[in-house]
């Protein structure tokens, strides 16, 4: 039986298939046309997954979307009749106060956690215009709802296939429920708390659970206009950093900063009983003005969400490149601070709740590594469990999963340990793509290209590695990476310099083999989605300064031999070359999606300053 989950309409869009209870693919669609958290419908990664299973779409038994339009559909309707009937009439008044531009459209999804770009022209309100917005939104959200309702026609269009042909059952999966799905189904737990906490998805920004077996019993829920994920991004879009996808800068910029603007952030999100919390909506427009998100099938554009209480808070917002003060550090400390006292505000009482002491974590908020890092040492919980693809393009294979084990009662088969599940390409396909650029090359066995992948590491080379099944998610696990020796103070500016042109004050990860873990770090719970920030043992940062971020903790992927044995097997000769069993292990790209073809890969490797490829078992040098 073939079960096919989509994330569509929204950033990251992605499809999933399972067979018979086990994953068979999940893929992005950016990984595919090019185009950073591609938004819209992931045509080619349906046709990818359809492709690796090796059948057509009516072999489809059921497809699933990560929304469900009738969720919560009466608090919809309820908040935007009360808002229509009141006028409000102050906000308008502040409205046209406010120096910055108002943003009108509808009420953001899930994926506004994760950022925006440049401001819409100013628009002037009035009681009348504010009506007609509030009709805007409804009719858009009606809109919206008829074409996640239409998803097979959209099926049928993008795969060029009469309409008899899809036979399958459709499913629309509430957001949430696909976040809890997808880290609880594939996870090793047969009990567990779960919490998927992110912008918004389904009028829902946080929901937590239970999962036992093939059941998930939603125990609570924080509701549209309250969202942790949604103040991240305002601060994110405040501080200077505008596109979708930038609130992981601003928890590397916070290691730079002091929080002494925390109480600020304590009054801008408050804390509640029973784990929830609410924000001082005079912060922020999205739940006024509501929100713009555009997107042609590429990223997607969001609206400014911080109102101009933020402004008159903390002063005038941050131009996009200018010089980073010692404020906005601050402002970045601060941020980072009140999401890790909210979140072990929330699960304390989930631990509360239910007396678990494993957990499942997910939505856009689970990328934040820092608060991961630091859940097993501020709540009673001993396992964490965090989905690679955690944000929304997960909800794909959450939504397979749901469907599998949640409706049809199917028994679980599949725990997630790696994140190879995208494509992957013959030694025959790689030479083609290499003899087509005229590039010359040489041929090793396995052995021999580790040892010498690990010879030109321990040398100070940049290697290209790029090998077996691309992975799902933000993060390269191995598979698709640049590696590098973590032991040389100065390779990340040369890094910088030469390919990824970061900014200076964002760390770089370390990959560590797993048996070496508390050797190196001060905690031991394994990292194999590289999605926990621990710290870094004193006595070991100056072994690896080019991964020591300048709070002494590193970003860490732990490696095993059985998730991935080529990459374990370079990691263990270059620890036999220098007695350090730790590389630096960045995503193989120059400001676009990881690589996803030998093409791909080749076009980066000749348009950077990178030294040496390895492409399968392939080896181009300069």
């Amino acid at each position: 039986m073939y079960i096919l989950g989509i994330n569509a309409y929204h950033g990251d869009a992605a499809a999933a298939l399972v067979c018979d209870g086990q994953l068979i693919a999940a893929v992005e669609e950016e990984r595919f046309n090019r185009c950073k958290h591609s938004a819209g419908f992931p045509t080619e990664s349906i046709r990818y997954c359809l492709a690796v299973a090796g059948i057509q779409i009516d072999e489809v038994e059921h497809i699933g979307i990560s929304r469900d339009p009738s969720a919560h559909l009466h608090r919809k309707i309820l908040y935007a009749a009360t808002r229509l009937a009141s006028g409000r009439v102050a906000r308008d008044r502040e409205v046209r106060r406010d120096p910055a531009p108002t943003i009108v459209g509808t009420e953001p999804d899930e994926s506004a956690i994760l950022g925006s770009v440049d401001h819409p022209p100013v628009l002037q309100s009035n009681g009348d215009s504010y009506r007609r917005r509030i009709l805007r939104q409804v009719r858009n959200r009606l809109g919206n709802a008829a074409r996640v309702r239409d998803l097979k026609d959209d099926i049928r269009r993008a795969l060029g296939v009469p309409k008899n042909r899809l036979l399958a059952r459709v499913h629309h999966v509430e957001h949430h429920r696909a976040h809890l799905a997808s880290s609880f189904y594939v996870s090793p737990f047969e009990r567990a708390a779960l919490l998927s906490i992110d912008g918004f998805g389904d009028f829902v920004s946080t929901m937590w659970a239970t999962g036992e077996g093939n059941s998930i019993n939603v125990l609570g829920q924080v509701e549209y206009p309250h969202s942790l994920g949604i103040a991240y991004t305002a601060t994110t879009q405040f501080l200077g950093f505008p596109h979708y996808g930038d609130e992981g800068k601003i928890m590397g910029l916070a290691a730079y900063g002091k929080p002494r603007y925390i109480e600020e952030f304590r009054d801008i999100v408050r804390t509640d009983d029973a784990g929830r919390f609410r924000l001082n909506l005079d912060y922020f427009r999205h739940h006024a003005e509501g929100v713009d998100m555009i997107w042609d099938q590429g990223s997607p554009v969001i609206g400014r969400i911080f109102s101009g209480e933020f402004s008159r808070l903390f002063g005038r917002p941050r131009e996009e490149g200018a010089d980073l003060t010692h404020r906005d550090r601050d402002i970045a400390a601060s941020l980072q601070l009140r999401l890790e006292e909210v979140g072990f505000h929330v699960l304390n009482h989930l631990h509360d709740r239910t007396g678990l002491t494993d957990l499942g974590l997910s939505g856009g908020v689970a990328y934040n590594s820092v608060l991961n890092g630091k859940i097993l040492l501020n709540t009673p919980f001993q396992r964490v469990f965090v989905q690679p693809a955690a944000g929304d393009s997960g909800t794909a294979l959450g939504v397979c999963f749901q469907i599998n084990n949640g409706i049809l009662g199917q028994e679980r088969q599949t725990i997630m340990k790696a994140a190879n599940t995208g494509p992957e390409f013959t030694q025959l396909e790689i030479a083609g793509e290499l003899d087509a650029s005229g590039l010359e090359y040489e041929v090793c066995d396995d052995v021999e290209l580790t040892r010498r992948a690990a010879h030109d590491v321990a040398e100070g080379l940049i290697v290209g590695w790029f090998q077996g099944r691309m992975e799902f998610g933000p993060r390269a696990l191995g598979n698709r990476s640049i590696i590098v020796d973590a032991r040389r103070e100065g390779m990340k500016q040369i890094l910088n310099e030469r390919i990824k042109k970061r900014e200076s004050f964002r760390p770089f990860a370390p990959s560590i083999l797993e048996e070496y873990v508390d050797q190196y770090f001060e905690q031991s719970h394994l990292s194999p989605t590289m999605l926990m920030v621990y710290q870094i043992r004193p006595e070991r940062r100056r072994d690896i300064p080019a991964v020591t971020h300048i709070d002494g903790s590193g970003r860490l992927q732990t490696v095993s031999r059985n998730d991935n044995p080529r990459f374990y097997e370079l990691i263990r000769k270059f620890y036999e070359l220098t007695g350090v069993p730790v590389v630096l292990n960045t995503s193989f790209n120059e400001n676009e999606p990881i690589v996803c073809t030998p093409r791909d890969a080749l076009r980066c490797f000749q348009q950077t300053r990178m030294d040496v490829l390895y492409l399968g078992n392939c080896v181009v040098k300069r």
